[in-house]
């Protein structure tokens, strides 16, 4: 069938890229895994050159900045403050068990925001959020949903963003947190939904969708103020707060953002999780989770015996102190390494191109007009000095002008051309001053008219999408039932065989 040759496939390029990075001797034990290797092919197309050169870049830059060793090595004091000027944090799971990722882009302050840190202090946060995400919260997320979980779920509510505001820095170290997120960590993002975008962001991003990679576009829903049906689908109520429409209040100090709701944090214990364990989840392996046979026996013994606190020791990176302290709460970062990361999709490069080039634009014709401007009493004063050049000459008097010699009477004919000139452009002055700055009527209604139109087909598209889903549903159960049918059959082939040879 086709999904199971699929599956073959990439278990066979899995193996294959397995076999040449431990022939070049670049696969440490920590990053023997069927799942990281599989997410590296994904992210290079599964052409096995260019994965082991994107392997190799990131385990150089894993030493370089010192990945392996950041979750004990780092401290982020200033995190309280960090989070009054960008709140964001992970909250719940949605319907398959992944981490549900929220940031509040709205309330984003950046130049705040870096006068209480540095950059190289929250890249290193970042770093350390995404390392605390691969050994904490994966781990403990695949133990409760009974399956391999490494992809998150995230949510980013843009209501009351000023993207003409957004500082040239700030856009720098969006862009520098993306490279780090593609190039060392790729397609850990199953689903982003952007809520609260407004009509001048979604007709962005109707333009720019055809620029982005069709697999990350397909990732990324933009929805307005009517989310909640669409976020419901995807998670369950008691797992979204109640200000994205559901029915979780956390009742702590900062609310949900900062209560770290989740199955990680259900499973700590207070001991200190001290025991190595791979970066991945993919050495979890049993029926319905890849979990080893001691791992698998803890578990099962944990559950037998009634407990509800699993010790995440088996599951955590090494040296990594977690502590589960009461009333005490720390949010993590996580942005995502798609290439349209809601921070990172507001703040794309051709995003910014265009804006960078109408606010060149706007700037020339200021500079224009304000040269004009300032010339106009010079364009005055020789109006009045050839009427009265005219003047004179008409009388048949000698013009005398300080600091010049006394001439002959000054020819009408030669002064006209100048006077037509100085006309037309203090009427060109005068039309400039006029004009409105605001859009014409008519153009907006041409821009209301083309979102009506992209509203109506967005709305085609999910229809679409939703019979395919049904469609493929359909198909898939069709596709059990011959292959039970074939398993049946096979069966009663072999028991009539039996018999004939009895």
């Amino acid at each position: 069938m086709e999904g199971g040759g699929a599956a073959e496939e990439e278990a066979r390029a899995v193996e294959e890229l397995r076999q040449a990075l431990a022939a070049r001797d670049l696969l440490p034990p920590k990053f023997d895994d069927k799942h990281t290797m599989r997410r590296f092919l994904k992210a290079r197309g599964f052409d096995i050159d260019k994965t082991i050169d994107m392997w190799s870049e990131m385990l150089k830059w894993r030493k370089e900045f010192g990945a392996d060793s950041i979750l004990t090595d780092f401290v982020f004091d200033e995190l309280e403050d960090v989070l009054l000027y960008y709140p964001h944090g992970f909250h719940g799971v949605d319907r398959d068990g992944r981490p549900i990722y929220i940031e509040i882009l709205g309330k984003v302050d950046p130049n705040k925001l870096l006068n209480v840190t540095t950059v190289e202090r929250f890249l290193k946060y970042h770093v350390q959020s995404l390392e605390r995400l691969f050994a904490e919260k994966y781990p403990a997320c695949s133990v409760a949903s009974k399956k391999h979980v490494d992809t998150i779920t995230t949510i980013l509510d843009v209501k009351g963003v000023n993207w003409m505001k957004v500082s040239k820095l700030a856009r720098e170290v969006v862009l520098h947190i993306n490279k780090i997120d593609g190039d060392n960590y790729p397609e850990i993002l199953h689903r982003m939904f952007i809520v609260n975008a407004g009509s001048g962001f979604r007709l962005l991003w109707g333009a720019l969708r055809g620029l982005i990679d069709p697999n990350t576009a397909e990732k990324i829903e933009v929805l307005g103020e009517t989310y909640r049906c669409r976020l419901l689908e995807q998670i369950d109520k008691s797992q979204l707060p109640d200000f994205l429409g559901g029915s979780c209040s956390c009742s702590c100090e900062g609310g949900c953002l900062r209560s770290n709701k989740g199955p990680w944090n259900q499973m700590m214990t207070s001991d200190n999780l001290s025991e190595a364990a791979p970066m991945e989840t993919g050495h979890l392996s049993s029926e319905n989770l890849d979990m080893e046979p001691d791992v698998q026996m803890k578990l099962e013994n944990s559950q037998s015996s009634g407990s509800s606190s699993i010790p995440l020791k088996m599951l955590s990176s090494p040296n990594t102190p977690v502590t589960r302290k009461e009333n005490v709460v720390t949010p993590r970062l996580i942005t995502v390494s798609s290439t349209v990361t809601c921070f990172q999709l507001c703040h794309s490069v051709w995003y910014h191109r265009l804006l960078k080039l109408l606010v060149d634009v706007i700037k020339v014709i200021f500079v224009f007009l304000w040269r004009l401007l300032s010339l106009a009493p010079l364009f005055s004063a020789l109006r009045r000095v050839a009427s009265h050049c005219i003047k004179t000459s008409s009388t048949g008097e000698h013009v005398h002008m300080p600091g010049m010699k006394s001439s002959g009477p000054i020819d009408k004919d030669c002064t006209a051309p100048c006077l037509e000139r100085l006309k037309r452009l203090e009427h060109m002055v005068m039309e400039l001053n006029q004009r409105s700055p605001r859009i014409p009527p008519e153009k907006e209604d041409l821009i209301e008219e083309s979102m009506r139109r992209i509203r109506s087909i967005e709305c085609d598209i999910k229809k679409t999408q939703r019979a395919l889903n049904r469609t493929s549903l359909k198909q898939l159960k069709l596709e059990q039932r011959v292959e039970n049918w074939k398993d049946s059959m096979l069966s009663n082939s072999c028991r009539f065989s039996y018999c004939k040879a009895i």
